[in-house]
Order: structure tokens, then C-alpha cells, then sequence
């Protein structure tokens, strides 16, 4: 990939997604996106600029956590439209082999109008699953006071991992899995300032602290002190009164355990160790062992994201250099 960025390493923290098919990376200016050809096998990719929201407040504790959310949303949304794009296209070769990927074609009226359906039956669904099954389940087993906060929260998290242990055993979805812990393993290597390639990504571990998995083990401990607090303030305990805090309340839970996640992962490492090893270990649910494939993919992903701003991306079949280093982005 002779075209890959120039760029230091300063850029700032990485992030990324596994997608199906393929890998979202994300910097703060840039997200690239890479997946693997059905039809051909090749490896392509595509990049879109960030526009950050600006202003002193979204830089405080708690309202980047809140941002950044929202950020990761609206950026993996558009990551998944072009990688379906990408992955299901029928390439044309142009004289200087790139892929020429067609754009996408806009959307009819009823087609927009399934996508809101979807999304708002996918909503409720993760409302009633993951927000009221658990206060049922809790209320009907008799528990109340901090039992019953404890009890809803690990409720909560254990059917969120059975969901995704249920996930991990269907065949479609080890692909995605191997594609998220090649995911770690690029922006590992990325981090410890490795080269950026498949074969040196491959020595780093597909565990990462930042990971979204990790989150959702700290938002369920962080509910706890946050549901608690509001039932001993208010001693409401209602399903309506329940159901509600933890609807309007999930916010503050996200900002909060963002920034508990933000300083376990600074200090992931020596005697501190032990602030992310819950969610690490929630990781071997979420994560397989990433295969050659999947790191080419990965890396190519990478690369894209740490494009300058406004570069021109050019889809290419990195197969051809597979074995080969890629030019490094160190300083």
C-alpha cells in the first residue's frame, strides 16, 4: 500500500469496530474503513473525515463521556453502510489496478422509512430486554434495597453476556469476533509503536482495555452506586419510578464508568492491573484469535484512519503485499 499516510504517531488514541466482513478504525479526524471482498477476496478500503463537536464543555469529566457516545454511534452507523457497501460490490478493475467501488445509490422513501422502523422496534427491544427484564426479574424474586440494585445490575450484565456467548457459537458471528480481536491487535501495535503490519500485529495480545466490552462491565458496576443512591434518596421503588431512572439516568451511568474505564485503561498496567481485569477477561466472549486474514484487514483499516484529513482514498488489493511490511506511520 505505497500510498499509506506519513503521519506521527501523536495523532492520539485509536479506536475501532469490528464489522461484518471486515474492521471501522477511528482517530479524532478520520475513520477508515476496510473489508474483504466477497466476490474477488481483495482487501478494500474507504475513509470519511470527522467534524468533532466544538466548545469548552464537551472537553469536561463526564460530558466527553457523553460525546463521545454519541460520536462512536453516529460513526459506526455510517462505518456499517460502507462496509456492506464495500464488501458486497462487484469491483471493476481500472488500467492502474485499482477497485473502482460504486457509490452508494439513494435510498427510496420506503426504504427510509423501514430503516426509522427498525431502528426504533431494535430500541425497544433493548429497552424491554435490558432495562425492564431485569427489574421484573429482581422484583419477582423478592429482593429489595441493595440486593435488588445488585441483583438488577448483575442481571443486566449476565443477560448481555449470555446474549453474546449465544452469538459467539453461531458461525457468522466468529468471523466478526476474529475480526474485533485483529482489531486490538493492529491498534496494539499501533500504541507500542510496532510497525503497522499484520505479521507484527500478530504478536500483540487481542485483549485491549478501551474495549467496549470492558464498558459494559464498568456501566453495570457504576449503575449500582448511581440507581442506588436514587432509590435510598427517593425510596420509590415502583416499576414506573425503576423503569424511568434507569431510562433518564443512563446517561450520567455512561459518563460516569467513561471516565473510570478512561483511567483503569491509563493505568491497565503494574499494580493496577486488577482495574481492568474484569473487563479483559469479559473479553474472551467478544474477541476470537484473529487469523492472517483478518489482520491484513485490520491493519488496512488502520492505515486508512491515520490518512490525513481530505486524502484521497484509493481502494487496492493489499493481498499483493500481504507478506510484505507495510510502510510504517512511526516518527
Amino acid at each position: 500500500m505505497s500510498d499509506a499516510p506519513d503521519t506521527s504517531r501523536s495523532i492520539g488514541l485509536v479506536g475501532g469496530n469490528a464489522l461484518p466482513g471486515g474492521v471501522m478504525m477511528r482517530t479524532a479526524r478520520r475513520v477508515g474503513v476496510a473489508v474483504r471482498q466477497e466476490a474477488t477476496g481483495l482487501i478494500v478500503t474507504e475513509g470519511f473525515d470527522l467534524q468533532p463537536p466544538t466548545g469548552r464543555w464537551i472537553k469536561l469529566p463526564l460530558a466527553r463521556g457523553i460525546v463521545a457516545m454519541r460520536t462512536a454511534l453516529g460513526t459506526g452507523k455510517e462505518a456499517m453502510l460502507i462496509g456492506d457497501r464495500l464488501r458486497w460490490a462487484a469491483p471493476e478493475s481500472d488500467a492502474a489496478g485499482d477497485v473502482d467501488v460504486p457509490e452508494d445509490e439513494p435510498l427510496s422513501w420506503w426504504a427510509k422509512v423501514l430503516m426509522v422502523v427498525g431502528a426504533v422496534i431494535g430500541i425497544l427491544v433493548q429497552v424491554l430486554a435490558f432495562r425492564v427484564a431485569p427489574i421484573v426479574i429482581a422484583k419477582q424474586a423478592g429482593l429489595t434495597g441493595a440486593a435488588f440494585i445488585v441483583a438488577d445490575a448483575a442481571i443486566r450484565l449476565g443477560l448481555l453476556l449470555g446474549v453474546l456467548l449465544l452469538m459467539s457459537m453461531l458461525r457468522p458471528f466468529r468471523r466478526i469476533l476474529s475480526y474485533h480481536g485483529a482489531e486490538h491487535q493492529a491498534i496494539a501495535a499501533y500504541e507500542a509503536g510496532a510497525p503497522l503490519t499484520a505479521a507484527a500485529a500478530a504478536g500483540f495480545t487481542r485483549f485491549h482495555p478501551r474495549c467496549g466490552t470492558s464498558f459494559l462491565v464498568v456501566s453495570a458496576v457504576v449503575s449500582i452506586g448511581v440507581y442506588g443512591v436514587v432509590l435510598w434518596a427517593t425510596g420509590n421503588f415502583s416499576y414506573v419510578a425503576l423503569i424511568a431512572t434507569r431510562i433518564i439516568l443512563a446517561p450520567v451511568v455512561t459518563a460516569i464508568a467513561f471516565e473510570i474505564q478512561r483511567q483503569a485503561a491509563r493505568l491497565s498496567g503494574g499494580r493496577w492491573r486488577f482495574l481492568s481485569a474484569p473487563g479483559m477477561w469479559a473479553q474472551y466472549l467478544t474477541t476470537r484469535p484473529p487469523g492472517a486474514e483478518e489482520l491484513e484487514v485490520a491493519v488496512a483499516a488502520l492505515h486508512e484512519a491515520l490518512r490525513p484529513p481530505s486524502a484521497p482514498t484509493t481502494h487496492q488489493d493489499i493481498l499483493a503485499v500481504a507478506g510484505a511490511e507495510l510502510p510504517s506511520t512511526a516518527s
